[in-house]
C-alpha cells in the first residue's frame, strides 16, 4: 500500500520487454536493485511496471541480454501533471474539486436517529444541537462520549445510547427503557365520585360503602362509593370507622349532543391531468430555484416532494436536489339532494360519536332541519360508560374509633 502510493507520487513507467532472454533481463534488473512489479506475460513479450529512476538503468540490462523494451505509458502524479500542464483551468478545477471535497468531508452534514419509538426524533435532534452536535459542524469538534452522556441525562426514558460518525453522517442509536407498569394505589384512603352527569345503570363495589344504586340520577362530583366503612360489634353497635381506598365499577348512562351541517350546493375539485414540477437545489439551508413553474393563474395541490441528497460513498454532501409536484385542478359547482346530505351528516355524526364515546353507544337520535342552503343535523348520543373517578380524602387517618368521632 505504502509502496504503491510512493511510486504513484514519484511516477512510474509501464513497459514491455521482448527478446530471447526476457527472464535473464528480469533477473539482472532485480540483481541491480531495480524494483519491478505487476509482471505479466503478453504473448511473446512481458509487461511490467518500473519506477522512473529504475527505467533509466534498464539500458545496460537490455544490451547484455539482447532484449528490447519500450514504453507503453507513463503513470503516476508527475505524468498527470504533465498531461494537464497545458490545461491549467481544468487542472485548477480538479484541484479545487478535490480540496472542496476534502473540506466538505470534514463536516457532519446529516444526523440520523434510530431506535426511538416514544421519544420524538425532533426532541432528540434539538437536544443534540443544544449539546453541540448539529449539521454543519466540524467532526473533530464533536465529542461523541459527551453527547452520549448528555443524552442519557436529558432523557430518563433512554437506557442506552450510541453516537458514531461515519463519513459526513452522524448516527444516534438509542434503546428506550421499558416503561414501568402503572402502580395501582390500593392503600391511600379515597372515595369514588361522578366525573359527569349521568343516570346510574349498575354499580359493583369491590371496597368501600356504596352510596347510590341503579336508576339514581347523579350530578358531576356526586359521591358514588365512600371509602368510609363503619365497624360494628353487633347489629346496631358502632365501635369505629375505617377509611380505606374505595374501589368499584359504576356504569352510567350519559348523553352527548353533536351538531353538523353540509351545504346543498358546493364546489368540488376536478383535476385536469396537468402536472407541473418545481425543481430546486438546496445547499446547506439555502434553497436555489432551478425551474420554478408559473402557478399564478392555476389552482393546484402539492402532491409530493422528493429530496435526493448527493453523496460519494459514505460522504453525504450538503447539497440536495428537491422536486415538488403540483397537480392542477378546476373547481366545479355541484348539487346534492336532501337525502344525500342527510346520509353524509349521519356518517359524520357516527364517526364523531365513536371518537368521543368512552363506552358503549346505546342510541343515536338525529333531528334534521334546513336553513337556506344548508342541512343541519343535531344528534343526541346515548352512551353507557364508566363514570367514576377517584377523590382522595383530606384526612390521612386510617382508623378512628367512635369516641374520637
Amino acid at each position: 500500500m505504502f509502496l504503491a502510493l510512493w511510486y504513484y507520487l514519484h511516477g512510474y513507467v509501464m513497459i514491455t520487454v521482448s527478446g530471447f532472454s526476457v527472464e535473464r533481463f528480469v533477473n539482472m534488473a532485480t540483481f541491480r536493485g531495480i524494483y519491478l512489479w505487476n509482471i505479466q506475460p503478453k504473448g511473446s513479450s512481458i509487461q511490467m511496471n518500473v519506477s522512473s529512476k529504475g527505467y533509466s538503468l534498464l539500458k545496460e540490462c537490455a544490451e547484455k541480454t539482447g532484449c528490447q523494451y519500450h514504453i507503453v505509458r507513463r503513470c503516476g502524479l508527475p505524468a498527470l501533471i504533465r498531461k494537464y500542464k497545458k490545461r491549467k483551468i481544468l487542472a485548477f478545477g480538479i484541484l479545487f474539486f478535490v480540496a472542496a471535497l476534502y473540506t466538505l468531508s470534514s463536516f457532519v452534514w446529516t444526523i440520523e436517529v434510530e431506535g426511538n419509538e416514544r421519544i420524538a426524533k425532533e426532541d432528540i435532534l434539538t437536544a443534540c444541537e443544544n449539546i453541540g452536535m448539529s449539521a454543519g459542524k466540524l467532526k473533530w469538534n464533536m465529542h461523541t462520549d459527551e453527547v452520549t452522556q448528555k443524552l442519557l441525562e436529558t432523557f430518563p426514558d433512554i437506557s442506552w445510547v450510541s453516537v458514531s460518525i461515519k463519513g459526513t453522517n452522524a448516527l444516534v442509536k438509542i434503546v428506550e427503557a421499558i416503561p414501568q407498569p402503572e402502580m395501582i394505589d390500593k392503600i391511600t384512603p379515597s372515595n369514588l365520585i361522578a366525573k359527569k352527569d349521568s343516570v346510574i345503570q349498575s354499580i359493583t363495589t369491590e371496597a368501600g360503602t356504596p352510596i347510590v344504586q341503579s336508576g339514581d340520577v347523579v350530578k358531576k362530583g356526586a359521591l358514588l362509593i365512600s371509602g368510609e366503612v363503619i365497624i360494628a360489634a353487633g347489629e346496631e353497635a358502632e365501635v369505629g370507622r375505617e377509611y380505606i381506598h374505595a374501589r368499584g365499577t359504576i356504569l352510567g348512562k350519559v348523553w352527548y349532543t353533536l351538531e353538523e351541517s353540509v351545504p346543498l350546493q358546493y364546489t368540488e375539485k376536478m383535476y385536469t391531468g396537468e402536472e407541473k414540477k418545481d425543481k430546486s437545489i438546496m445547499i446547506g439551508n439555502t434553497i436555489l430555484n432551478v425551474i420554478q413553474p408559473n402557478m399564478e393563474d392555476s389552482t393546484y395541490d402539492k402532491e409530493k416532494t422528493s429530496v435526493n441528497q448527493f453523496a460519494i460513498g459514505d460522504f453525504k454532501l450538503p447539497v440536495a436536489y428537491i422536486q415538488e409536484t403540483y397537480k392542477v385542478y378546476e373547481t366545479i359547482q355541484k348539487q346534492r339532494t336532501e337525502e344525500q346530505a342527510k346520509k353524509e351528516l349521519e356518517n359524520r355524526l357516527k364517526q364523531k360519536a365513536e371518537e368521543i364515546a368512552e363506552g358503549e353507544i346505546e342510541n343515536i337520535d338525529i333531528i334534521y332541519k334546513i336553513e337556506e342552503n344548508n342541512v343541519i343535523a343535531t344528534a343526541t348520543i346515548t352512551v353507557v360508560e364508566e363514570i367514576s373517578e377517584e377523590q382522595k380524602r383530606e384526612e390521612n387517618t386510617a382508623y378512628e374509633n367512635k369516641e374520637e368521632l
